[in-house]
């Protein structure tokens, strides 16, 4: 029985191994086309730094003001032809196609044109952890405190049970780029309780390990987080209310009932069941929480994957963009793999499904 369930699950697993890598090729085709049908190029808009925006038309052409002289438009002739070769912009796009393709394996993306002469790898390491810092804590504390306020607005019919899910379902509905807004409207430019911006304040050159410099890292960390768990608080709450209200019609609660259980025991009881179907939207939940967390690094300026694209994607550089798109993808297929492998441990007869079994 042993080895007949074990090979359904491999079964299962190579499936959802296959379905990752062509999702993942299929994303970073995306990742390599998309910029490149940009109506300009990296390179247009270095020359437009140089020539204090004037080059940065869009346009890819190298016409200034009528005031710039001859000279000056040969030189920035001179330093585009430099740095399109130095960038492979100039190559055929068979070879660029490659080179991209060269770089995903090797993760060797090189220098970033945005931040020009620093390493790709060395803005990434400097963003990711900060990204991870919201992601990570996010949803699990979003899911373990929605499910439980869930299952007592559904298992209580006071008064405050009502009111908790009318927030609930207000939490769930509300758009998260909002609570940020306001979030940083209220708690930091008027009451000014928080920082509106940033990770750390401005004092410390970098991050440090001490007390003082954790403490202040926190308290930058509170608004942020708070828009992200908000949302997954009220989405998991409304989803656990409906199927706990579906579980105590059950015949076992009825049953239970009638042994003389105590509500707070039944709605263990239920909420055990309830749980699995409401596991099924971690997938999807993980996807839309590393696309909300982009947006409100942004809103607050939090040195993350967010603001880091933000910056690659107004830049147009190509290697920074591609690095942290891939990282972006990695996270959320991922992390759908893992939820869908747990999900299979789980309910074996998701396992056994793909291959007929019993």
């Amino acid at each position: 029985m042993v080895k007949v369930i074990s090979i359904h699950f491999m079964s299962f697993f190579l499936r959802k191994l296959a379905f990752l890598l062509v999702a993942m090729f299929i994303a970073l085709n995306f990742v390599f086309f998309f910029p490149r049908m940009m109506p300009f190029t990296p390179v247009d808009i270095m020359l437009g730094r140089i020539a204090g925006g004037e080059e940065a038309t869009g346009l890819g052409t190298t016409t200034g003001s009528a005031g710039q002289d001859v000279g000056q438009l040969n030189r920035l002739q001179v330093l585009r032809t430099i740095y399109e070769e130095k960038f492979g912009i100039s190559d055929p796009l068979n070879v660029q196609y490659f080179k991209f393709w060269k770089r995903i394996f090797t993760l060797d993306f090189g220098l970033s044109y945005w931040k020009y002469p620093r390493p790709v790898s060395e803005l990434i390491s400097q963003s990711l952890p900060w990204t991870l810092a919201l992601v990570i804590p996010v949803l699990p504390v979003g899911y373990i405190i929605g499910n439980w306020v869930g299952s007592r607005a559904a298992f209580y019919k006071g008064r405050s049970d009502k009111a908790l899910y009318y927030i609930l379902l207000f939490l769930s509905r509300a758009p998260y780029y909002w609570f940020a807004l306001v979030f940083m409207l209220v708690f930091a430019v008027y009451l000014q309780w928080f920082p509106s911006r940033g990770a750390y304040s401005p004092r410390w050159l970098a991050p440090t390990l001490n007390v003082e410099w954790i403490l202040d890292a926190a308290w930058h960390y509170c608004l942020p987080f708070i828009s992200l768990v908000g949302l997954g608080i009220g989405g998991w709450g409304v989803g656990m209310r409906a199927m706990m209200i579906y579980e105590s019609e059950s015949d076992y609660i009825q049953y239970l009932q009638q042994l003389g259980f105590s509500k707070n025991k039944l709605r263990k009881y239920a909420m055990r069941n309830a749980i699995l179907p409401n596991f099924t939207g971690l997938p999807l939940t993980l996807s839309s929480l590393v696309s909300q967390t982009l947006l409100v690094e942004t809103v607050f300026g939090y040195p993350g994957l967010g603001t880091l694209s933000y910056n690659a994607v107004y830049s147009a550089d190509y290697p920074l963009l591609e690095a942290t798109f891939l990282i972006t993808i990695a996270i959320v297929l991922v992390g759908n793999f893992i939820c869908d492998l747990l999900y299979g441990i789980l309910d074996p007869r998701i396992g056994a499904r793909y291959v007929g079994g019993e």
